[in-house]
């Protein structure tokens, strides 16, 4: 490709003319370069893995226990201390919602996800030997630590409208059956171990709350505790027979269709490719080109002082 110098300096304003001019002389270079990338763009749309996306969607249960809240909140009253000292409290919807999330996300139940599913293989599939069904290098093999941060960043999306109080989670897989089991699976995990830790409350509360009507001897005091015993019965009867327990499922996961991919996108591949491929094919003739001209302008100088 013989590039030659478009300007008689390389100080002065650029000449629009004389730049679309030089594009126009070597426009066979840009035509290739943006074939070339284009055609590398198709290559990755064609030969990729495909990731499917399983979307789940869910409202807050907490709403469904709000008779219990209000049971719990006149069951108060005067002995405020006393029901913090048993575990009790009035929180808002907003709060047993961001706990239930904070559970989804957290380390704990996302490590233990991972474990009971035995998907550290499917995680980490190039460091695994599916023959001898052990890792390729056991001095390095993954941990659950890599997992869950795999997982969360690569996997799982959990968002939130704040407007609506709608969370939907996203899992973004390479096996489409997959993607909407580990999405339900979650859901129902996270149902239980709510429901469980909501019973574990109110078996202890209620033991507190026990021990304290033994001792006591003001009537109006055993009166508040033996309603806030039955609020805790409640609660505890509410969360045994309650699936749903945190999240109630508006739309469940399905199958991906096959057509349905997140990655790779031809829409996305292929025109980022041909305006990529443009800017590389004008961005390289203007770079030799420049440098053409700094030679020539080099071998001017040379020649005025030799002569």
């Amino acid at each position: 490709m013989d590039y030659q110098s478009e300007e008689r300096g390389t100080g002065g304003p650029v000449d629009l003319g004389s730049l679309l001019l030089t594009l126009w002389r070597h426009r066979w270079w840009i035509i290739f370069s943006t074939v070339l990338v284009t055609c590398a763009a198709a290559a990755v749309w064609q030969l990729s893995r495909p990731i499917y996306r399983a979307t789940i969607v869910l409202v807050p249960a907490s709403a469904d226990q709000g008779g219990l809240g209000a049971t719990l909140s006149g069951a108060l009253g005067s002995i405020g201390g006393l029901a913090s000292m048993a575990g009790l409290g009035i929180g808002g919807e907003s709060v047993e919602t961001e706990a239930s999330l904070a559970v989804l996300r957290s380390r704990e139940f996302t490590e233990k996800f991972i474990s009971d599913k035995q998907i550290m293989p499917l995680l980490f599939e190039d460091a695994w030997d599916a023959k001898s069904s052990t890792w390729k290098d056991p001095g390095d093999a993954p941990t659950l630590a890599r997992a869950n941060k795999l997982f969360n960043t690569g996997i799982r999306t959990i968002s939130q409208d704040k407007r609506t109080s709608l969370v939907t989670m996203y899992i973004d897989w390479r096996d489409r059956s997959q993607a909407a089991q580990w999405a339900n699976e979650l859901v129902d995990r996270l149902n239980f171990e709510m429901r469980d830790r909501a019973i574990a409350k109110a078996n202890a509360s209620l033991g507190f709350l026990q021990k304290e009507l033994e001792t006591t001897q003001v009537l109006g005091t055993q009166e508040a505790i033996n309603r806030l015993i039955e609020s805790q019965i409640r609660q505890r009867m509410f969360a045994n027979v309650t699936r749903e327990y945190a999240f109630r499922v508006v739309d469940r996961a399905l199958v991906p269709d096959r057509i349905d991919k997140v990655w790779p996108k031809g829409s996305v591949l292929l025109p980022a490719g041909f305006i990529l491929g443009g800017a590389l094919g004008i961005a390289g003739v203007l770079f030799f080109t420049w440098i053409a001209a700094l030679r020539d302008s080099k071998r001017s100088k040379e020649n005025v002082v030799s002569g």
